[in-house]
């Protein structure tokens, strides 16, 4: 029976700063360019304005305690407008669904129901 030689755990590298600055720089490059392929020329996402955040369909469901279901109806209503990120992807600017998420918690707070509009 034959053994392979296998390192478990941790382990330490040791490299120049000047290495370790090569080696980011290039990883950086290969993501920005694996970016652009995925996104192809259509990429008015990143156009935006620097310092906004955008988050995840995902988590822009949980803050708002709505199904993936009311964000695309809210997104064709234009009450929350998503941006797509290659082909499925979708993401939400941050300021927007807070202030969506103030909407939704002042119409809870006078005892209206709302249901976006619809």
């Amino acid at each position: 029976m034959e053994q392979k030689n296998q390192i478990l755990g941790n382990q330490l590298v040791v490299m120049s700063r000047e290495d370790l600055n090569s080696l980011v720089n290039e990883m950086a490059q290969n993501i920005v360019a694996a970016q652009k392929a995925v996104q192809g020329t259509n990429s008015e996402w990143m156009s935006l304005p620097d310092g906004d955040r955008f988050i995840t369909r995902e988590e822009a469901s949980k803050l708002l305690h709505v199904d993936y279901s009311t964000l695309w109806r809210w997104n064709k209503l234009g009450l929350l407008v998503s941006r797509k990120v290659g082909p499925r992807r979708v993401v939400y600017k941050y300021s927007d669904v807070l202030r969506r998420l103030n909407v939704e918690h002042k119409t809870e707070q006078k005892g209206e129901a709302y249901d976006g509009g619809c």
